[in-house]
């Protein structure tokens, strides 16, 4: 198997329906340079589904996000060759990469559609009817019949569509973004705890403090209850010895007067007892 240089390509080309709108000036390096057609798919379109293009519009392929491009060009691959394709350099570089197969089997009819996938950091920016894909040719011994899906292909296929519309792309940008959400979730939970916490805290030393004042006040109370309560009781001592004092003395000055009273009735009876006498001595005497 060999393959087949600019020559013989363009001889191929131009002698045959191969590529319809065959362009010489596309050859280059041993290799034709398709161009992107009026249809596409892109995993991020609101709603997802095909896009026709206008002349010369554009299109990006975001980071992480894949896209279906259908080509310009209708191709005829004879019976005898098998072809090769990929993308420019200049568009690999930027980080788009082929996933859907590079290579198209004998004797088939109809537009090449490319899977690719933005593996790169920015967006990539495609134009349609600008040249990215190029073909080889390369020569087999016997000839193939075609046994595909994709006979006569000329619009994108609804089986990709449907398995790239499946729910919401992983893609890296997006659990990135999912990675993000849930550290700053995560970060303000903490932050809310750290301030849920902090307020505890403060309510905690809040109250210790109440606690330890009450705790204070409530000694300092005591120990005032304890000094009245001495205080009243040195007093109460004092005025009880000091009546038990002045009881003592009134009982010593009542007895006293007692004695007194009663020697005083004593010599009040004997004053009366001499009176008697005296008045009967004198009684006798005037006889």
């Amino acid at each position: 198997m060999g393959f087949i240089g600019n020559t013989g390509l363009e001889s191929l080309l131009s002698s045959t329906d191969f590529i319809t709108g065959f362009d010489p000036k596309r050859i280059k390096n041993g290799a034709y340079e398709m161009s992107l057609g009026a249809e596409v798919f892109q995993t991020d379109s609101s709603p997802r589904s095909v896009k026709q293009l206008k002349k010369d519009e554009k299109i990006e392929i975001k980071p992480g996000q894949f896209a279906l491009l259908l080509t310009k060009e209708y191709v005829r691959i004879p019976e005898d060759k098998i072809a090769f394709i990929s993308i420019k350099a200049g568009v690999k570089f930027k980080g788009l990469i082929n996933v859907s197969g590079f290579h198209v089997d004998p004797g088939f009819e109809g537009n090449l559609l490319f899977s690719v996938y933005n593996a790169g950091p920015t967006n990539i920016i495609l134009s349609n009817n600008t040249p990215y894909f190029p073909i080889w040719l390369a020569d087999l011994n016997e000839k193939q019949d075609y046994k595909g899906d994709h006979e006569k292909q000329t619009k994108i296929p609804d089986s990709p569509v449907e398995a790239l519309s499946q729910g919401e792309l992983a893609s890296p940008n997006i659990l990135s973004k999912r990675i993000d959400d849930d550290r700053k979730a995560v970060d303000k939970k903490i932050d809310d705890n750290n301030s849920t916490i902090d307020t505890r805290i403060s309510v905690l030393e809040k109250d210790q403090k109440a606690t330890n004042y009450i705790s204070v006040t409530a000694v300092g109370v005591v120990i005032a209850i304890l000094l009245k309560l001495a205080f009243d009781w040195y007093g109460f001592s004092m005025g009880l010895n000091k009546g038990i004092d002045l009881q003592k003395k009134q009982f010593t000055s009542d007895s006293m007067i007692n004695l007194q009273l009663s020697e005083k009735k004593k010599l009040l009876i004997e004053i009366d007892s001499l009176e008697q006498l005296r008045e009967k001595y004198t009684n006798s005497k005037n006889k």
